[in-house]
């Protein structure tokens, strides 16, 4: 029998202080995150900023910002009304520099509103007050480059509003890194042996890495949910991403690497189910992981894996989410076999990812706990995404804490975290994002509703 459990959320992704601590805290958290308004990922520290009279960029109070970062409040007040505002967001690394900008005209009141003004000559068309941050654009990274830059270093974004090319304030903002204080520990085949075949040596020849664990456990909650993760190499949405937001609403990560293949839809390895009934009982017997909360989580190319984890093993996980991938097994891109084994045997597979086959899509009925899915209309990697998640979501009864988004005009990578400037066109991306803050917030809501209960 599950524990029954609260309805409580967190703002957010706050650090892990009591909300006791916090007066009016709880109903702020329900309320903003019922109207999937605006999170901020921390209630400690404050940006810098001007405080002289005159033109100014006001926000909320004892704020610490991060590069993960929904829509906050942010005013430019003190303004002159009627004026054109050229607004202009600018970050300097030793790789380059990254830009943004847009254009508003300042209403009567004097003060602009970023979160409800409509910009004018931006990369963004409709209100946004985190618009000039998520549309920074500057030199590629590489993989482990982009990760340190957004996810574990302390960058400055400088906001400024110019009116015909003279500044008439500015503030700065101090983002940091969400994995820089993160416990990781990389899991090895000896690690997972005995529960593989306790007859084995605990060192073999054979011990390799398996998967890394990300741990949330803290003095103030010494067990946590835990979120089995299929990796989603691509770029923004993998575990170096998306560990740390996850870790941040307070469930540790277990992330198991996946291989895609060049089309972003296919795996190119191959995952037994003994080595997954292992990571599970490796799970089990840690006392800092609520048992009863173990969900799994797969988008893009890891989709299949995730939802053939949680149908196998039913009663070893709560809950599910999952995005932009397809939920049967498709076949390897060289061969004609799965990229799961059962008891030494391939599974059947489908060659065609683009054709909805609703027979091969297995059945989520019996995940007893919360499940969201998503998907972008204007997908391109995978065109039959939002096709593909309907027919998962056929498969099971609508259940409190279910969640399916649809999300009109966004493309392929709607599980990156939001405020991330990273897989996004240079224009259009707007619904894009939406579609990321949807999904995290639902993703946030229901472990939020686990780590509190």
């Amino acid at each position: 029998m599950r524990r029954r459990r609260g309805d409580g959320e967190r703002h957010g992704m706050p650090r892990r202080v009591s909300a006791a601590r916090r007066p009016g805290l709880l109903p702020r958290i329900v309320a903003v995150v019922a109207s999937a308004l605006v999170a901020v990922t921390a209630l400690a520290g404050c940006a810098t900023g001007d405080v002289a009279a005159g033109a100014r960029f006001v926000t909320s109070p004892l704020v610490r910002y991060s590069a993960v970062l929904w829509p906050f409040p942010l005013e430019l007040v003190g303004a002159e009304p009627g004026a054109r505002l050229r607004l202009t967001a600018r970050l300097a690394t030793a790789h380059g520099t990254w830009t943004s900008a847009a254009t508003y005209t300042v209403p009567a009141s004097g003060t602009l509103d970023l979160a409800a003004a409509r910009p004018q000559l931006a990369p963004f068309t409709e209100p946004d007050s985190a618009g000039l941050f998520w549309t920074l654009r500057g030199p590629q990274l590489s993989g482990e480059a982009a990760a340190r830059q957004w996810m574990r270093d302390t960058i400055r974004v400088t906001v400024a509003a110019s009116d015909a090319g003279r500044v008439v304030a500015s503030r700065s903002f101090e983002l940091d890194g969400l994995a820089s204080s993160l416990a990781v520990r990389t899991i090895y085949t000896r690690d997972l042996r005995p529960a593989i075949d306790p007859r084995l040596p605990r060192q073999t020849h054979e011990d390799v890495a398996l998967a890394t664990f990300y741990s949330a456990a803290s003095l103030e909650h010494p067990q946590t949910p835990v979120v089995l993760m299929f990796d989603d190499a691509r770029p923004g949405a993998s575990g170096d991403y998306v560990a740390p937001v996850i870790a941040q609403f307070g469930a540790s990560v277990l992330r198991i690497p996946v291989a895609a293949a060049a089309d972003g839809v296919r795996s190119t390895g191959i995952v037994a189910d003994t080595t997954v009934q292992a990571v599970f009982d490796w799970l089990s017997e840690r006392p800092d992981i609520e048992q009863d909360r173990v969900y799994v989580y797969g988008t893009g190319a890891a989709e299949q894996l995730a939802v053939w984890a949680a149908t196998r093993f039913p009663s070893r996980i709560h809950g599910l989410f999952v995005a932009g991938g397809a939920p049967a097994l498709l076949c390897l891109p060289a061969a004609r076999v799965a990229p799961v084994f059962e008891d030494s045997s391939g599974l059947p597979c489908l060659t065609d990812a683009e054709t909805v086959v609703p027979s091969a899509v297995p059945s989520i009925d019996g995940v007893d706990g919360p499940v969201v899915l998503a998907c972008g209309t204007q997908d391109a990697t995978l065109p039959s995404s939002c096709a593909w998640q309907r027919a998962l979501a056929a498969t099971r009864e609508p259940r409190p804490g279910d969640r399916t988004i649809y999300a009109d005009g966004a493309t392929h990578p709607v599980s990156v975290p939001p405020g991330l400037p990273i897989a996004l066109p240079a224009t259009g991306g707007q619904p894009t994002e939406k579609a990321r803050i949807a999904f995290w917030n639902a993703v946030g809501r229901d472990l939020l509703r686990a780590v509190l209960g």
